[in-house]
C-alpha cells in the first residue's frame, strides 16, 4: 500500500487516539453522573476503533507499532484537571487539540492521503466532530464562568506588567524598598481606577450599540409578513454556512415561531443573541479588583523582603510571581477562546518580562550614568 504520509505521522495518529481512549475510559471511572459516564464509555470505544483503523494502516505499509503505547502523562494530567476544574475546563482545555485532528484528518481527506482508506478517514473526521456535541452542556457551564473571569485575566494581566515595569525601573533608583512600594501603589491604585473606569465606558458602549441593532432586528421580525420573515430568515441560515437547498427547506418552519426567528437572525447578523450582552458594572468590578490583585502581587515582595534581600532580589522574586501569574492568565484566556494554549502562555510571560527589561534598563542606565539615585 502506498502511503501519502510518513512513518511518524501514521505512528502519531495511532499514539494519539489510544491515548484519547484512555483518556475517555479514566474519565468515566471518576464520573458519578451515569448519563455522562455512558457518554464517556461510549467516546473510548471510538476512540479505541481509530486506533485499531491506524494499527491497520501501519500494518498494510509495514510500520511496526507495537511498541507503540498512549501518553501516560496525557491520561493523569486530564484525570488531575477534571478532579481540581471539572469536566467543563477539561472539555475547553482539550478541545484546541481536538480541533487541530479535525483539521489534520480534513488534510488528509481532502488529499485522498489513504488512498481506498480514505472513506472510512472521513467517517473517523465525522466521530471527531461529533465529539464536540457531547458535553455542550457541560461546556456551556465553563464558559458562563470563563465570561465572568476573562475580564478579571486581562485586568490582573495589565496590572502585573504595568507595575512590574514600574517598580523594575525604581528598583536601581531607588535605594529604600519602602518607597518602591508606595510608588508601586500609587500607580496600582490609579491604573485601578482607570482599568475600571475604561472598562466600564468600553462595554457600556458596545452593549448599547448592540442593544440598538437587536432591536430593530427584534421590531422588524415582529412586523415582518410570514414571506417576508421566510426570506429575512433564509439570508440568516445563508451567511451562517447552510446551503441554499437545505436553507430554504427549513426556513419557513422556523419562521412561524418569531423568536426563533429573531434568535437565528440575531446571530446571524450581529454574532449574538440578547442573552450574551456583557454586563458593564460587572466587567468594570472584575477589571479592577483583579488588575490590583495583580498590583500587589508584583509590590509584595519590596515591604516583606526588601530590607533582606535587597531590591533587585525582590524584584527577582516579583518576576518568578509574575510569569505564574501570566502563564495562568494565558491559560484562562486561550482556552476561553480555544486558542493555542502553549504559545498564549509564552506570549504574556515574555511581554511581561520584555517590558520590565526595559524599564529596568533605563533605571539602571539613569543611575549608573546620569547618577541618579533616590535614597
Amino acid at each position: 500500500m502506498e502511503l501519502r504520509l510518513s512513518k511518524d505521522e501514521v505512528i502519531e495518529n495511532y499514539k494519539d487516539e489510544l491515548t484519547d481512549a484512555e483518556i475517555y475510559a479514566a474519565l468515566a471511572k471518576i464520573e458519578n453522573n451515569e448519563k455522562l459516564r455512558k457518554e464517556l464509555l461510549k467516546l473510548s470505544q471510538y476512540e479505541t476503533s481509530h486506533a485499531e483503523f491506524w494499527r491497520f494502516i501501519a500494518d498494510q505499509a509495514g510500520i511496526d507499532v507495537s511498541n507503540v503505547r498512549s501518553s501516560r502523562f496525557s491520561v493523569m494530567f486530564s484525570v488531575l484537571i477534571r478532579r481540581l476544574f471539572g469536566l467543563g475546563f477539561l472539555v475547553k482545555l482539550r478541545e484546541s487539540a481536538e480541533v487541530e485532528a479535525i483539521e489534520r484528518y480534513g488534510e488528509m481527506v481532502r488529499k485522498n492521503a489513504l488512498g481506498p482508506y480514505t472513506d472510512r478517514l472521513r467517517e473517523i473526521l465525522l466521530d471527531e466532530v461529533s465529539h464536540e456535541e457531547v458535553f455542550k452542556e457541560e461546556e456551556s457551564r465553563f464558559e458562563a464562568f470563563i465570561d465572568n473571569i476573562r475580564d478579571a485575566m486581562y485586568g490582573m494581566s495589565d496590572g502585573l506588567v504595568e507595575v512590574l515595569a514600574a517598580v523594575a525601573g525604581l528598583a536601581p533608583v531607588v535605594a529604600d524598598p519602602i518607597l518602591i512600594t508606595l510608588a508601586g501603589l500609587i500607580v496600582g491604585t490609579a491604573g485601578t481606577l482607570s482599568m475600571a473606569v475604561g472598562a466600564y465606558m468600553s462595554t457600556k458602549a458596545q452593549r448599547d450599540i448592540r442593544e440598538t441593532m437587536l432591536s430593530k432586528i427584534d421590531i422588524e421580525l415582529e412586523n415582518l409578513d410570514i414571506e417576508d420573515r421566510t426570506r429575512r430568515v433564509k439570508n440568516a441560515l445563508n451567511k451562517m454556512g447552510i446551503g441554499e437547498k437545505t436553507a430554504s427547506e427549513i426556513a419557513p418552519s422556523l419562521s412561524t415561531d418569531v423568536n426563533i426567528s429573531k434568535r437565528i437572525t440575531e446571530v446571524s447578523e450581529i454574532g449574538l443573541s440578547e442573552e450574551a450582552l456583557e454586563n458593564p458594572g460587572k466587567s468594570a468590578l472584575y477589571t479592577g479588583i483583579f488588575y490590583l490583585i495583580g498590583a500587589l502581587l508584583v509590590i509584595a515582595p519590596f515591604p516583606l523582603l526588601g530590607h533582606i534581600i535587597g531590591n533587585v532580589g525582590s524584584l527577582y522574586i516579583s518576576i518568578v510571581l509574575v510569569a505564574l501569574a501570566q502563564a495562568i492568565s494565558g491559560l484562562l484566556t486561550a482556552i476561553s477562546g480555544s486558542g493555542r494554549i502553549a504559545h498564549t502562555m509564552a506570549m504574556n510571560i515574555l511581554l511581561s518580562l520584555g517590558a520590565a527589561a526595559a524599564t529596568y534598563t533605563i533605571g539602571t542606565i539613569a543611575h549608573q550614568i546620569l547618577h541618579v539615585a533616590i535614597t
